[in-house]
């Protein structure tokens, strides 16, 4: 039988020195940290789609434990998620994401009660200590009599993030884990046994990527005396970070990194464009294996190639923090805001059903469980029941007839030059800033 322990809502917040997500990167890269701090804030504190499914699948998981929700249906149609960007749970989410994650923790629960059962946390903070302002919000703490266990949802869909990696045949757990591991240590004691041996179990869960087994799920066990040893190690790197003259060193924690947009690990090769022989490559053709000065086609295509791919992760990081940068508020000479191509959404979905009920459509046909279809499908549905000469006229007729029931919205904002004929975009910053501004003058 699982006894719930103080479970009490946190908001998920993220330390600005070190930690959980940045563990990684600062052991093998100190001088980030000082790097980072060169950034406008825009740049370091920017979101997107992904990372607010992510956040609003964690509040739904929540949710359920927290509430002892048992049906995991009641949360179709609910929103979770930051107010600016909420997600809906469907029925695709629910299948894909939250049920699967809900089935490893069942699992988790029946394999404990040989154990004395499991205790469990949700959503806490998490306090590093040796680290003044080091915490992070962990997902999952639970305890049996036996070990801990640290549990980290993951909802990306791309490449698998392991709870152990192996480097050079030396296996080393997730930092991540370690760190939320070590805090909450210090944070709740209580979930801890005695001793520097007492286990603790390490779990990424991974329901949208399953790994080489084909389970959602990776493992790897450590011990509180492992867990010391590695806040030692955390300790020196942000000492070292918050010195004069911290290591650089890139690799795969430079990943989601702000910092890349001036680093020069990252931006030295794109100095170097200049350098690459465009009209060679134009007036050669490597495929027959035209000859070519210094060297063959492809020993110029692999540094070619490793060149660009650091310039096109520099490219896109200076990007997107520039786009933060102009969204709130501020300027960059020759470049504005213009809104990305708009999307038709419906503003009036029961009035949209109920006419095409009233034309003659099934509610089968109309529907995608537990969702109208978009204003585009049911377009097709409702082609042949409207008048028309041609199906031509008849297409026409259903889209004007539909969007009586939707409107046009941007699905946000991208980059352009001053000279771009796509209007400007006017940030919100800016409207509240002007509002403020008339409201002073009165």
């Amino acid at each position: 039988m699982t006894t719930t322990i103080e479970i009490d809502h946190a908001s998920r917040e993220h330390s600005d020195v070190v930690g959980g997500s940045s563990a990684e990167r600062i052991l093998n890269c100190p001088g980030s940290y000082q790097l980072l701090a060169k950034l406008p804030e825009e740049a370091k504190n920017k979101s997107s789609s992904y990372a607010d499914e992510g956040t609003a699948l964690h509040e739904a998981i929540t949710h359920v434990l927290e509430n002892d929700v048992l049906d995991t249906s009641e949360l179709l149609g609910m929103s979770f998620g930051p107010d600016t960007n909420p997600t809906k749970i469907t029925k695709t989410l629910l299948h894909d994401a939250v049920d699967p994650a809900l089935d490893f923790f069942d699992a988790l629960d029946a394999e404990a009660e040989d154990e004395g059962g499991l205790q469990f946390l949700v959503e806490k903070r998490f306090q590093m200590p040796g680290i003044p302002g080091a915490f992070g919000t962990g997902d999952l703490l639970c305890r049996t009599d036996k070990r801990t266990i640290v549990v980290d949802w993951k909802f990306g869909s791309g490449v698998p993030v392991k709870a152990e990696y192996e480097d050079d045949g030396v296996k080393r757990p997730n930092s991540q884990l370690m760190f939320y591991a070590r805090a909450a240590l210090f944070s709740f004691p209580d979930m801890f046994g005695e001793g520097k041996d007492w286990p603790v179990d390490l779990y990424i869960v991974q329901p949208r990527a399953r790994n080489g087994d084909g389970e959602i799920f990776s493992h790897c066990q450590t011990t509180v005396g492992a867990l010391e040893e590695f806040r030692f190690r955390l300790v020196a790197a942000v000492a070292e970070a918050q010195g004069k003259n911290p290591r650089t060193k890139r690799g795969d924690w430079c990943r989601f990194a702000a910092c890349k947009s001036i680093c020069p690990h990252h931006t030295g090769p794109v100095l170097d464009l200049s350098k690459l022989d465009l009209k060679a490559i134009r007036k050669n053709d490597p495929v027959n294996d035209t000859p070519v000065a210094g060297g063959n086609w492809g020993e110029i295509f692999s540094a070619y190639l490793d060149v660009c791919k650091q310039a096109e992760e520099t490219i896109a990081e200076v990007r997107a923090q520039a786009h933060s940068y102009l969204e709130a508020g501020k300027t960059i000479d020759g470049w504005k805001l213009v809104p990305k191509r708009a999307t038709e959404k419906y503003v009036d979905e029961d009035g949209a059903k109920r006419h095409a009920i009233g034309l003659g459509a099934a509610e089968a046909d109309i529907m995608t469980e537990p969702e109208i279809k978009s204003p585009a499908q049911l377009g097709a549905v409702l082609e042949p029941l409207v008048e028309g000469k041609t199906k031509k006229d008849r297409t026409a007729e259903a889209r004007r007839q539909i969007a009586e029931f939707t409107k046009e919205v941007s699905s946000g904002t991208t980059l352009a030059r001053e000279d771009d004929g796509r209007p400007d975009v006017t940030p919100t910053p800016t409207l509240l800033k002007n509002l403020a501004d008339k409201l002073n003058s009165l």
